[in-house]
């Protein structure tokens, strides 16, 4: 499964925000000022970061939106996050979920395809027009799993591909968090279409590696937004 270090990797931040119900009675040229303020943060890190923002507003009952991240240092990212905490809204904003992962070529290679042939982005290079759909999860593998042949995982993982196959309006970017963050990967599904969404994921669920999955929760289901749209429909 390892393969020499001989790519540049990138760093991908999922980090979701909810904002305190407290933010809604705040008077409403304060929190005008205070949206402003953190727009500004967002257009300052645009150069150094490539970012997305997506709104999970009545989709989860702990999250109210996503900024979707990607650096090539780790140290943007933390002056990203160091910078938006410095503005007065950060009062008013938790983090209930964040996740760290990393680009990487994917092992599995299995009569010609891949991972990348199959819609899977081992290097996060967004098109210019968002999918309007992003389905994100942290995902585990069972310790058998990692015990068996790679011939044998990569059977198994070349049937997960051909059912990918036959969703082309989902795309999906796998990205590596060993050693970095709790899980395996995190794995980010874009989609113009939720209901073929869905059916992929109900087949996939009937595949042959599905009995060594661990732990594929919480499922985060955002709708891609501008960020002032967003902070607008906060309140």
């Amino acid at each position: 499964m390892t393969q020499p270090h001989d790519e540049r990797r990138q760093l991908v931040k999922y980090s979701f925000f909810r904002v305190d119900p407290a933010w809604r009675g705040l008077a409403p040229e304060v929190k005008e000022r205070q949206k402003r303020e953190l727009m500004a943060v967002l257009d300052e890190f645009r150069e150094p970061l490539t970012l997305r923002t997506y709104s999970t507003v009545g989709l989860r009952a702990d999250t109210d939106f996503l900024i979707w991240l990607l650096s090539w240092e780790l140290e943007p990212l933390q002056a990203f996050a160091a910078q938006v905490n410095r503005t007065d809204m950060a009062r008013y904003l938790v983090t209930p979920y964040a996740y760290l992962a990393m680009t990487r070529k994917s092992p599995y290679n299995v009569a010609g395809r891949t991972e990348q042939s199959q819609g899977h982005q081992s290097r996060l290079t967004p098109p210019q027009k968002p999918f309007p759909y992003l389905i994100v999860y942290p995902f585990v593998k069972t310790h058998d799993w990692y015990q068996l042949p790679q011939a044998e995982r990569q059977r198994m993982m070349g049937q997960h591909f051909t059912i990918g196959h036959k969703y082309p309006n989902v795309r999906v970017n796998t990205t590596y968090s060993f050693g970095l963050d709790d899980q395996d990967h995190i794995v980010a599904f874009e989609t113009t279409d939720l209901a073929e969404f869905l059916e992929c994921v109900m087949e996939l669920r009937e595949a042959e590696q599905r009995k060594y999955t661990e732990r594929d929760t919480p499922i985060f289901t955002c709708a891609q937004k501008p960020v002032r749209e967003i902070l607008d429909s906060l309140g």
